[in-house]
């Protein structure tokens, strides 16, 4: 519980018991989750604006970051990188499982850098994966 203590201080966030909570689930899953996700998962429910207000404040502190989904949905996932509340610094890959719906990161896999063309001013790309994760292809 320290360990969540000291993630939400060295990210500029107050330390809430819904925060560590929410910081927490972030952890214990392998993937991102939607608003509708963490609601279900929150051992006292909260409404809906609690959860967008911790998200919003999380993402802008660089802990957590917005990632595709199937049906266009805004998922969350952990930041692993050296992302600040000023940069979110994502170049790797997102793969959406066809069987299961939820969007992995896949770090190793890196987005290439690509350079402004024919007067197009390039400001990020993103590649997205699909397919059956390892936990859908076990079953």
């Amino acid at each position: 519980m320290s360990d969540l203590i000291t993630e939400l201080h060295e990210h500029g966030l107050r330390n809430t018991p819904f925060r560590q909570e929410l910081l927490k689930m972030f952890y214990e899953v392998n993937s991102s989750l939607t608003t509708e996700e963490i609601k279900g998962k929150l051992l006292n429910s909260r409404d809906k604006v609690t959860i967008y207000r911790a998200l919003e404040a999380f993402e802008k502190s660089g802990l957590i970051h917005q990632v595709p989904d199937k049906d266009n949905l805004t998922r969350y996932a952990l930041c692993y990188t050296d992302c600040t509340s000023n940069h979110h610094v994502h170049n790797h890959a997102h793969f959406i499982c066809e069987s299961c719906s939820n969007t992995f990161c896949i770090d190793e896999i890196v987005v290439p850098r690509i350079k402004n063309t024919k007067g197009f001013n390039i400001k990020k790309s993103k590649l997205t994966l699909e397919g059956v994760c390892s936990n859908c292809s076990e079953s």
